[in-house]
């Protein structure tokens, strides 16, 4: 279990103080964390885990359990593999006040360890596949450093599998996800859960939970104490 410096419960505590009364985010995150002198990890986790109340409950009930035969899954690429890839290289992966899993790690503009990123991808494309899906498409943001060759990495193992698996580059992942029609999400980011009228798979917390043995963070239980 991750330990948490002294402040974090009293800065997760007056962050939402202040969001509660519509103080903007980003001006209230940088007034929080100075003050209560949160490292790296915890500013992102008050960042990306910590939101108002009635907008986790709405996020929380996108949320699915195990689908279905037959599904069709929109999978946030590079959201869902760098999760993993967080867990793997020990850094700090937490469940947020939505109940969505989350890392704390911050890649961008960092050097993606490639080895952990292969094994990523391997788990996630046999996990989707043990789903007998109908349909499994990824989508890869363009922008991303390498985005071409970690994208590779995924149509490398289509050829191996025994469903419909698909690469869609683009430089707009996030609107592309937020705008499928059908199917089910699978990603972690907050803006296109929010869009989405779709239900919402919390794939990189399943493929964890059915592989090792993780025992996470949970915000919720942090902000209710």
């Amino acid at each position: 279990m991750d330990r948490f410096s002294v402040h974090f419960c009293d800065a997760i505590r007056d962050y939402l103080y202040f969001r509660e009364r519509r103080y903007p985010a980003k001006s209230v995150l940088k007034l929080i964390c100075d003050r209560y002198q949160l490292d790296a990890a915890e500013r992102t986790m008050l960042f990306r885990g910590i939101t108002l109340p009635e907008t986790a409950r709405t996020r929380l009930a996108k949320l699915c359990g195990t689908p279905a035969a037959g599904a069709c899954f929109h999978v946030d690429y590079f959201n869902q593999c760098l999760i993993i890839v967080s867990y793997l290289s020990g850094n700090r992966v937490f469940i947020s006040c939505d109940g969505v899993l989350r890392d704390a790690s911050g890649f961008h503009g960092k050097k993606i360890p490639e080895h952990l990123f292969i094994r990523s991808v391997e788990l996630i494309v046999q996990t989707l596949e043990s789903f007998r899906p109908g349909d499994i498409i990824f989508y890869a943001d363009s922008q991303i450093s390498g985005a071409g060759r970690l994208a590779s990495v995924a149509t490398e193992l289509f050829g191996h599998t025994s469903v419909s698996c698909h690469m869609l580059m683009t430089e707009k992942a996030d609107e592309a996800l937020a705008s499928v029609a059908g199917g089910i999400i699978c990603t972690a980011d907050s803006a296109i859960i929010d869009r989405t009228g779709l239900p919402v798979f919390d794939l990189a917390k399943y493929v964890l939970e059915h592989t090792f043995n993780p025992v996470f963070s949970d915000l919720r239980n942090i902000c209710a104490s």
